[in-house]
């Protein structure tokens, strides 16, 4: 019997390939740029071992790209084949379904059977972090909270990555509101593991919606050094910078860290084009000339129009597409949205229900008809987290709904949005413009009568 560092059974050629996998798994926490070489390390030493066949299906899968969805299936039929010839242990089997669940359409499944793996195997590092990541894929904000809470009780310094599972706890309690609960709790997981990117990010989150921009930039400058040696969060995390500058006024430093850090190696994941479109779209609302900035996003974008794996990422690719002024090119992505979610799975449910009513906000925005816009998205408006992402990531549309409230007259509407918006972040600054500039408003428009009273 060949056992991890967490006491958990591997099947396995030999402990050395386990040990490798241990070492993978931290660095995936960490997210690190050296997590695929840890891999391929671990796969070298034991071509078969079906734990590591399931993790790189999951990282592939997770990209959200039709190209590298092959991978991630090969990677399912090989462990399968491992399975026959060597057998696997109810972990291990376990993983590899809710692996072959998502594979096959049924994220939602996959989901459960991680997160109940976690009712037995509450030490399970990989699992803690697939579960968390693949729930804030699905944007099940309180699923997030929940799997870590039943497990931190099993956990303790003395553990091997504790630190880590802090951050994804910090995170989970930040989406659901917990703010002060989450920054002590990021505070503490950051002392004990200080590469956490992901836990310095979540407590970067907690003073976004705070509105504490001051504290956010010493914050992550403070671990910068860390989170530089990520993979591409570390464009994330400049991202997050971007924003503490965006709230103080500074928009050249906003331009700056976009052309040097956030966009500096023009790469098409969904994750890096969403970080630039959404900060050259608030860079916009402000008034500030972006020159031709939206041109590399739109062309990036554009060759994603059959990938459609999460409706988060494609309403960026077709935000940019718009503010690059190509209708045709829009229209197209449209359509090949509208028939990936006639069919079924989660991610098409997804697109159905909130996927396709935001796309047509987006186009209707972007090509003039506000009251169109938000006609689209008012009615998805509360439950908008469903298409994943955070409240920082999915707020660009939040401001897009907005402003198109406000240019379409809809002032009504415009001031409850606001107002619902300065309960939860009482100090904002967007917002308190925002509803400074409609404050001596006309009267309410039949329109807005029928939106507050639904």
């Amino acid at each position: 019997m060949l056992f991890d560092c967490r006491g958990h059974e591997v099947t396995a050629l030999n402990q050395n390939a386990v040990d490798h996998f241990d070492n993978t798994v931290s660095l995936f926490l960490a997210h690190s740029k050296k997590t695929p070489e840890a891999l391929s390390l671990t796969l070298d030493t034991d071509p078969q071992m079906v734990i590591a066949l399931v993790a790189k299906g999951f990282f592939y899968k997770m990209l959200a790209k039709i190209t590298t969805d092959p991978i991630a299936l090969e990677a399912v039929f090989k462990a399968k084949l491992s399975v026959r010839e060597r057998g696997a242990n109810h972990r291990e089997r376990e993983l590899l379904q809710a692996l072959d669940d998502w594979c096959y359409g049924d994220m939602d499944k996959a989901i459960s059977r991680l997160d109940n793996l976690l009712d037995v195997y509450p030490l399970d590092a990989l699992t803690v972090k697939l579960n968390h990541a693949c729930q804030f894929l699905r944007g099940k904000n309180h699923g997030m909270r929940a799997s870590t809470t039943k497990i931190l009780s099993a956990w303790n310094e003395g553990i091997r990555d504790y630190g880590f599972v802090l951050g994804c706890h910090c995170f989970g309690l930040e989406e659901t509101g917990s703010y002060a609960e989450a920054e002590k709790t990021g505070k503490y997981g950051v002392e004990l593991a200080p590469n956490d990117a992901w836990g310095t990010h979540a407590v970067g989150h907690v003073l976004e919606m705070s509105n504490r921009p001051t504290e956010g930039l010493a914050w992550l400058n403070q671990y910068q050094d860390e989170w530089e040696q990520c993979n591409n969060f570390s464009y994330h995390m400049h991202w997050h910078k971007a924003l503490f500058h965006l709230e103080l006024g500074q928009k050249e430093d906003v331009l700056k860290l976009y052309d040097s850090y956030i966009r500096k190696d023009h790469t098409d994941d969904f994750r890096d084009i969403s970080n630039g479109v959404s900060l050259l779209y608030r860079l916009e609302l402000e008034g500030v000339d972006v020159g031709n900035r939206w041109e590399e996003m739109a062309t990036l974008s554009a060759n994603h129009v059959n990938d459609h794996s999460l409706a988060f990422a494609d309403a960026h690719y077709l935000l940019a597409i718009l503010s690059s002024g190509n209708r045709n090119a829009a229209d197209a992505f449209i359509d090949t949205m509208q028939q990936k979610s006639l069919g079924e799975g989660t991610s098409q449910q997804v697109f159905r229900d909130f996927g396709m009513p935001l796309a047509k906000a987006i186009h209707a925005c972007k090509t003039g008809d506000d009251d169109k816009c938000v006609d689209h998205l008012l009615p998805v408006f509360d439950d908008l987290q469903q298409i994943g992402g955070s409240h920082a990531q999915r707020d660009v549309f939040h401001r897009l709904l907005i402003d198109a409230t406000i240019r379409s007259g809809r002032h009504s509407t415009a001031k409850n949005l606001l107002s619902r918006r300065l309960e939860a972040r009482p100090d904002n600054i967007w917002a308190l413009q925002r509803m400074d500039k409609i404050s001596g408003a006309g009267d309410v428009s039949s329109r807005d009568k029928v939106e507050m009273s639904a």
